[in-house]
């Protein structure tokens, strides 16, 4: 699902929310969105653009780690910690 930032067929908010959960931090600004997902090894920030028809969709997912001095995680690997989390 993450894979698909940023196209067309990306997945829209409400998707992403009922597969991983409420988030632990929102910002809307403008016609736009982040989420934040705290999982225990990584973080997971969701950036959503409002498409044509308006609807909020995925356009970025940035993964990072939860320590500081530790190496990010791929986007693979802090998405399958997240999908754990579930809806």
């Amino acid at each position: 699902m993450l894979a698909a930032a940023g196209r067309a067929n990306a997945p829209v908010q409400q998707e992403v929310e009922r597969s991983l959960g409420r988030p632990d931090v929102v910002r809307r600004d403008g016609a736009g969105a982040a989420l934040t997902y705290r999982m225990e090894t990584c973080a997971l920030l969701l950036l959503f653009a409002a498409d044509a028809r308006n609807e909020m969709r995925l356009a970025e997912a940035h993964p990072s780690a939860r320590r500081a001095g530790e190496a990010a995680p791929s986007l693979d690997q802090c998405a399958a910690e997240a999908a754990t989390r579930g809806g």
